[in-house]
């Protein structure tokens, strides 16, 4: 059966920017950016470790059910993301780093640096914490409250899910000191794609979004998505 695309908010126009999900397990979900500024629409998502993808929708995660949460942005805002969203995809393609080590950096609007600047490679993104960056980059604010977001127990799912991931990332690393870097951020509180999707379904006035609203609303679209 063939997956489907349902708009939890959506908006018939030219110019548009959506947080997008997916379904890509029994548990597991996948969050981008939908961006259509006046052309052929486009999801740019962090996929893994250096693969940054601006993908055709209907060929990210074929055979899964997608979500799309239109942001309510005014014409400005909506412009620099969709601009935004091309200046990251070119820019970085290869260079982002997988990681769950907090920190909330920002994208440079007109050269797409990565702002503070940090050649330290505990840092870097997960597919969710990358969609929060390029909102903050290019709305100047967060969308979530991240500070209500709960650190991970021992042997929680998301402890669970640190240490499945970073056994995968550490495989590719070339020495010990590289896997420690990845090592560093287990612990580190998990956003799930579902949470910045929920997040997104609340207007622009109630943001930042707190955990219990942004978690209630990502597990509906959870549970609507196959």
């Amino acid at each position: 059966m063939g997956h489907r695309t349902q708009w939890f908010r959506g908006a018939d126009a030219d110019l548009v920017v959506a947080v997008w999900v997916t379904r890509t397990g029994r548990v597991q979900f996948h969050a981008g950016l939908y961006h259509r500024d006046y052309g052929a629409p486009r999801v740019l998502h962090f996929a893994w470790d250096r693969d940054l993808r601006d993908d055709v929708p209907g060929d990210v995660f074929e055979g899964h059910d997608n979500g799309l949460i239109a942001l309510t942005l005014d014409d400005d805002d909506a412009q620099t993301l969709c601009a935004l969203c091309r200046r990251v995809a070119r820019r970085h393609s290869n260079t982002l780093r997988y990681r769950f080590m907090e920190w909330r950096p920002r994208f440079d609007p007109t050269s797409a640096d990565i702002i503070p600047s940090s050649t330290d490679e505990r840092y870097g993104f997960t597919c969710a914490t990358f969609v929060l960056a390029m909102l903050r980059s290019a709305v100047v604010e967060e969308l979530l409250m991240l500070d209500e977001w709960p650190l991970p127990a021992p042997q929680d799912a998301d402890d669970r899910w640190q240490r499945r991931l970073a056994q995968m990332l550490c495989s590719n690393e070339a020495s010990p000191a590289q896997a420690a870097k990845v090592l560093a951020g287990i612990g580190a509180r998990r956003v799930l794609p579902t949470d910045v999707a929920g997040g997104a379904t609340q207007p622009r006035e109630r943001w930042p979004v707190g955990f219990a609203d942004a978690r209630r609303d990502g597990d509906e679209i959870a549970r609507c998505l196959r």
